[in-house]
Formats: C-alpha cells, sequence, structure tokens
C-alpha cells in the first residue's frame, strides 16, 4: 500500500519539502558551496553546502567555546557535526569519536561520571564503529550507576562486534593472538626439551660411559657426553641444532608419548617459517588497503586523501579511484565524481560486483547532474551485472519518477523488485517514509565498496611479508641453506623414532624406581629392568638373605634421602606450571601447563602486540589487561600445583 501510494503520487518526486535553514556558522568558518547553482534538469536536488572538511573546523571552533565555558555554543557546534555526518553520509567519524573518548577518560578521572557519559554516548553516535567508543561508554554506564549491568554488557559485545568488523581492529587482534601463541608454544617447547634431558641426563651420561673401555675415568665420559650434546653451539650451528641433538640424547629413554609430544614439537617448529610469514601477510593491511578502507568507513583525513590522490595518477586497481569518487559525490563534487568513476570502469581485472557498483553510483551522479537518461542506461548496466543488487532497481525507480506520469507502471515495477531484493536495506535507507528526500545523499542509493574489491590492494601489500618468512628460514637453518629450514625438524623427528624404536636392540639402562639409581645389566647381572630395580634394590628389599643389617639401613636412608630430594626438586620447579608433572612422568599433563604458563610469559613480553591498535585512545597499561594476566597465572598455578601434589600422594601411597 505504501508504494502504491508512492506511485500515485509523482508529485512526491517532484515537489521537495523545504531544507531546514543551515545551522549557523561563525563567520571565520563561512562554509563555501560544494559546486555551482542547481541545473534546472535535477529537479531541485540539493547538493551539501558543506564538505567533510568542514567538519573538523566545527570540531575545532567547538573545542574553543568549551575551552572559554560557552557551553551552549559548544553544544550547537556538535549538533551541526551531526547534521554534517548525516548530510554528508558519512558512517564514522573516528579522530572526534577517539577524541571524544580521550575526554571521557578525563571526567572520569576528575570525577564527573555523568560528563563522561554524555561524551561516550556522543562518541558511539557519531562512530558507531569504534570499539573504543563502546567500551568507554560501558565502563561509564557502570561508572555511574554500578547496577546497570545489562547495558554495559551489551555494550561490550558491541565493542566486540566492531573490533571484528574493523580490518585494522581484527587484522591486528589476529596477529597479536597468533603471535602470542605461537611464541608461547615455542617456549613451551624449549622447556619441554629441557626438562627432559634434565629427566634422564643421568642414565644417557651412564650408557655414554659404556661406550668406552673399562679404564675410562667417569668424569671423563661425563664431560665427552656433554659435548656431544653441546656440539652444535662449539661448531656454532645455531641454537636449533641443540634442540634435535636433546632430543638425541633422551630418545632411547623417553617413553612413547614423550616422543609423540617432542615430535609433534619439531612439526611446529618446521612450520615457523611459514606461521611467521602467514601473520606478516595478515598484518600487512596498510598503505592505500587502509586509505581506502578509512575513506569509505570513516570522514577522510587530507593525508589519506592525498595518498590515494597520487595512487591514481597511474594504473590502480578499482578500489581507489571507486573510494575517491564515492567521497567526491558526498562531498556534492559531481564532476569529480564523474571523472573518477569512468577511470574506474576502465580499470582491468575488475570484478563483476566492482563493476555493477561503479555504475549503479555513476549513473546516480548523472541523475544528480540532471541527465536521467545517462542514469536509466547506467543503471541497466548494473542490474544486468548483478541482479541481486537492490539499488539500481530502487535508483532507476527514482529516476524514472521524475518523468512524470508516464512511466508510473514501471516506477511501481522497479519499486517493487528493490524491495523483494532488500527490503530491510530499502527501508532504513528511506526511514520508512513515503516522501523522497531531495538530500543528494538521501535520494538515491550507493552500492558501498565491498571488502573483494580490496583484495587486489591486499595481494600487492601481502608480498611486503614475504622476506619476513625468508628471515625465519635462514635463521632456523644457519649455516645451511635457508631451504632445509622445514627439511631439519623433520629429519630430527625421524632420527628420534628410529632411535626410540630401536632402544629394544640398545637395550638402554633405566632408573629404579625405589633408589634412583641406574639399572643396568652390563654394570650388575642382578638388576631388574623389567620390575625397574637395580642389584642393590633387589638383594636389599627381594631376596633378604644374606645382607648386613648395617648395609640395609643405609640402603632405606637412602633410598628416604632420594624422594626427599625428588619431592623438593618437583616442588621447586613447581613455580613454572608444567615443569614438575614432566620430571615426575606426566608428559601429557605437563605440556598442557607448560603451553599455558608459555603463552602468559610471552604476553607479557608482547605486551603491546606485533602490531599497535590503530586507534591510539589511551597510552597507559590497562588495568583490565594486568588484572585478567594476574588472575591467570594465579588460575594456572593453583591448579597445577594441586593437582601436582595429588600425583605425588598417589606415588606415596
Amino acid at each position: 500500500m505504501a508504494v502504491a501510494a508512492l506511485c500515485a503520487s509523482p508529485q512526491a518526486f517532484a515537489q521537495p519539502a523545504e531544507p531546514p535553514a543551515p545551522a549557523a556558522v561563525p563567520a571565520a568558518q563561512t562554509p563555501v558551496l560544494a559546486s555551482a547553482p542547481l541545473a534546472q534538469g535535477n529537479r531541485g536536488i540539493l547538493l551539501p553546502l558543506e564538505k567533510s572538511t568542514d567538519i573538523q573546523a566545527h570540531w575545532n571552533q567547538r573545542r574553543d567555546y568549551l575551552r572559554d565555558r560557552d557551553e551552549r555554543r559548544a553544544d550547537d557546534e556538535e549538533q551541526h557535526v551531526r547534521q554534517l555526518k548525516d548530510d554528508l553520509a558519512i558512517e564514522n567519524l573516528f579522530s572526534i569519536a577517539a577524541a571524544l573518548v580521550r575526554e571521557s577518560h578525563e571526567a572520569l578521572a576528575a570525577g564527573a561520571p555523568a560528563l563522561a557519559l554524555k561524551r561516550c554516548r556522543l562518541a558511539v553516535e557519531l562512530a558507531a564503529g569504534l570499539p573504543e567508543a563502546h567500551s568507554c561508554l560501558a565502563r561509564t554506564l557502570l561508572a555511574d550507576n554500578p547496577s546497570a549491568l545489562k547495558p554495559a554488557l551489551l555494550e561490550a559485545f558491541a565493542a566486540v562486534r566492531a573490533s571484528l568488523a574493523d580490518p585494522r581492529t581484527s587484522r591486528a587482534l589476529f596477529v597479536n593472538a597468533g603471535g602470542v601463541l605461537f611464541a608461547g608454544v615455542l617456549v613451551a617447547g624449549l622447556a619441554f626439551v629441557l626438562l627432559l634431558l634434565a629427566r634422564y641426563a643421568q642414565l644417557y651420561v651412564h650408557d655414554v660411559h659404556h661406550l668406552f673401555p673399562a679404564g675410562a675415568r667417569r668424569w671423563q665420559t661425563s664431560l665427552l657426553a656433554a659435548v656431544l650434546v653441546l656440539l652444535p653451539l662449539l661448531l656454532q650451528a645455531g641454537w636449533v641444532p641443540l634442540l634435535f641433538t636433546s632430543l638425541f640424547a633422551c630418545a632411547l629413554y623417553a617413553s612413547t608419548v614423550e616422543v609423540g609430544i617432542s615430535c609433534a614439537l619439531l612439526i611446529l617448529l618446521a612450520l615457523v617459517p611459514l606461521a611467521a610469514e602467514g601473520l606478516g601477510k595478515v598484518a600487512a593491511f596498510g598503505g592505500p588497503a587502509v586509505d581506502v578502507w578509512l575513506i569509505e568507513h570513516g570522514e577522510g583525513s587530507s593525508s589519506e586523501l592525498t595518498r590515494l590522490q597520487r595512487a591514481a595518477e597511474g594504473t590502480p586497481p578499482l578500489a581507489v579511484p571507486f573510494a575517491l569518487a564515492r567521497k567526491a559525490k558526498r562531498d556534492g563534487d559531481l564532476p569529480a565524481a564523474e571523472k573518477l568513476y569512468n577511470q574506474a570502469l576502465q580499470t582491468s581485472g575488475a570484478s563483476s560486483l566492482g563493476l555493477a557498483a561503479t555504475h549503479n553510483n555513476l549513473g546516480n551522479v548523472y541523475l544528480l547532474e540532471g541527465d536521467a537518461q545517462r542514469a536509466q542506461t547506467q543503471y541497466q548496466q548494473a542490474s544486468e551485472l548483478q541482479e541481486g543488487l537492490a539499488a539500481p532497481h530502487f535508483n532507476l525507480s527514482r529516476a524514472l519518477g521524475l518523468g512524470g506520469v508516464e512511466t508510473l507502471e514501471k516506477v511501481q515495477s522497479e519499486q517493487a523488485r528493490a524491495l523483494e531484493l532488500d527490503r530491510n536495506g530499502i527501508d532504513q535507507f528511506t526511514g520508512n517514509q513515503l516522501a523522497a528526500n531531495k538530500k543528494s545523499n538521501k535520494f538515491v542509493i550507493d552500492v558501498p565498496l565491498d571488502d573483494v574489491m580490496l583484495d587486489p590492494l591486499l595481494e600487492s601489500e601481502a608480498r611486503i611479508a614475504e622476506p619476513v618468512g625468508d628471515e625465519a628460514r635462514a635463521q632456523l637453518a644457519e649455516p645451511l641453506p635457508a631451504e632445509a629450514a622445514s627439511a631439519l625438524p623433520l629429519v630430527a623427528g625421524a632420527v628420534v623414532i628410529g632411535l626410540h624404536l630401536a632402544r629394544g636392540k640398545l637395550r638402554p639402562s633405566g632408573r629404579c624406581e625405589r633408589c634412583g639409581r641406574e639399572v643396568c645389566k652390563r654394570c650388575d647381572p642382578d638388576a631388574r629392568p623389567s620390575e625397574s630395580l637395580c642389584a642393590q634394590c633387589v638383594n636389599v628389599f627381594i631376596r633378604r638373605t644374606g645382607v648386613d643389617p648395617a648395609e640395609r639401613i643405609r640402603k632405606e636412608f637412602a633410598v628416604q634421602a632420594y624422594h626427599r630430594r625428588r619431592a623438593a626438586v618437583v616442588r621447586a620447579l613447581g613455580v613454572l606450571s608444567g615443569a614438575g608433572h614432566v620430571l615426575m612422568g606426566y608428559p601429557v599433563r605437563g605440556i598442557l601447563f607448560l603451553l599455558a604458563t608459555g603463552t602468559l610469559v610471552a604476553s607479557l613480553f608482547l605486551w603491546r602486540g606485533l602490531v599497535h591498535d590503530p586507534v591510539a585512545v589511551r597510552a597507559s597499561v590497562s588495568l583490565f589487561r594486568v588484572g585478567v594476566t594476574v588472575a591467570c597465572f594465579v588460575a594456572v598455578y593453583a591448579i597445577c600445583l594441586r593437582d601436582l601434589v595429588n600425583q605425588q600422594r598417589s606415588e606415596g601411597a
């Protein structure tokens, strides 16, 4: 019924309501008309009187009024900024919203939560896509009214959604989280290998001693065993081969689970170059790509416009002239918009969606200039390229509606098709009003820049990250060629598995569960490796015949001393959550606790992140983040210590 009423009243298109008088502007900030007087053919469509560059001037005027404590005039300037944002169809005023967030922080510090709340609400209104604005509003809601938990929680969720929707923030979050996680895995893996070496070093040194004649002294063979492990450092081969030799020394004695975890860590080590290159590609969101995004979704600063204008002088991808053209059209500079849209149509490799959006928006420029015939041609071409777009059908109905009652049937058909394709979008644009808004940015619908159109820019910028992977390969393979970086950990893993499988033939020594001595058939045939008992424990505790009572007492004291030392070492290493579990022989629990601890430690060293926050609102350390990190440390340590004590008690029982 609403569509029929609109179609039956073509005068709604031809007779616009009188526009409201523009707000008063100080003499120093007199607005300049965006273009020449309107042509007769545009049927009274109104171009904006001010451009987006004037918004900052009004905001500076507001700041001066606040400094002079003239609240009324400052509020007038705020209202003027709101009106300009709406008239120019600017999605977000990022810089102004960031300034409001900083003002709210100052107001909170001064003990004025009501003023801080007012500033945050305005920040959300001017830049709903700024995550810090929603976080600021959530914090000030609680500061003003501690019982306002539900609205504060809703704003917190809104901040998360805004962070994920903003590629600058979402990419920074992904890179920082990925960098911290991968650094934590490497720290945990290094700690796991060192703990395995500490657990089996005694057995390794004992078996190396058997490789030499009987006359060799124990200290000499022990020194040689240490040299074999440290050989990569002595040969200046780097620290990565040192991990390999440490695992080789433990492979004969480690359990199957420990060997499996070690091989998994070696596989992750082989993936380091690919991970570094991948994170670098995600982080490489800058240059023309971020300038295009900011102009599309923000106000567009002069520096961003200058850089894109220089980029548009060559043969840029479609996204560069497209964004500049949209900016010019919103500001009312129709000749510049027409030139840039025509340049965008000449670009090569553009997608059908990008070409359809360009044809639709170029048709809007023609319609605003008064050339409805050329506008209809562009709308039809856009519909042919992308039939699923609602904007060309809606805009075609507006262009046909300017022709009078003769085109009534076509107007009705195109409007119905637009509503069928995207009713919510049409209702949001028109505000559910029957009469057409004759403001240029409210009369016809522009198709915004799709993220797919940024792919050519992102691909060119992602090439910058390729040297990151090459540098990681060079560091891992040193002094070998960089191509061997990923192969070396895999070869080392194969060697570790081979040594572990050969333990049946090599018959390495074991550890006595009672006293901790080596269980070695070569040293004493009475040892029982299958029962993990050395020869002394077999004679003292199993056979119990022909043993001097004094020797038995000394052996019992030695057993108790071993268990006390073991418990003390495990408790001491329990400061590093997971280390005690690895030494006690619980590798799965140990590596899980080590991963949690390593990730938290990495978050401390990388607390600024690999990629900094694109909108620097706060320069100080976040107390919320500090509190969460400390709470996580305490929770991991408490859970690990409790589990460790339970395991020790079960073994003692």
